[in-house]
């Protein structure tokens, strides 16, 4: 089995507020990128998000919209999670952690 030494609360909140920060960044990013918001609007418009619609009871454009803002606000969460993870590894194997 091996040990992993336990991150210290400052590097926990380091990664937290990256996160955060990140996931704000790919939100804003749907606002001032036409690219971005296409590409959601695609994705927004196929029949499995339809279906995704009709599972939640979205029935009219608010509720469908509110829908979507959840599953935008949840995969940038995710996205930063995913950046922040592989950035941390990076920066472990560039520069091992003091004992």
């Amino acid at each position: 089995m091996s040990s992993t030494p336990t991150p210290s609360p400052e590097r926990t909140l380091c990664k937290t507020v990256a996160v955060l920060v990140l996931t704000g960044l790919f939100m804003l990013s749907l606002r001032f990128s036409a690219t971005v918001a296409g590409f959601v609007d695609r994705i927004a418009g196929t029949g499995l998000w339809l279906s995704v619609y009709r599972l939640a009871g979205a029935s009219d454009a608010t509720e469908q919209e509110r829908l979507i803002v959840m599953a935008v606000a949840l995969t940038c969460c995710l996205l930063a999670v995913c950046v922040v993870e592989v950035a941390d590894r990076l920066l472990t194997r560039i520069r091992p952690p003091r004992s």
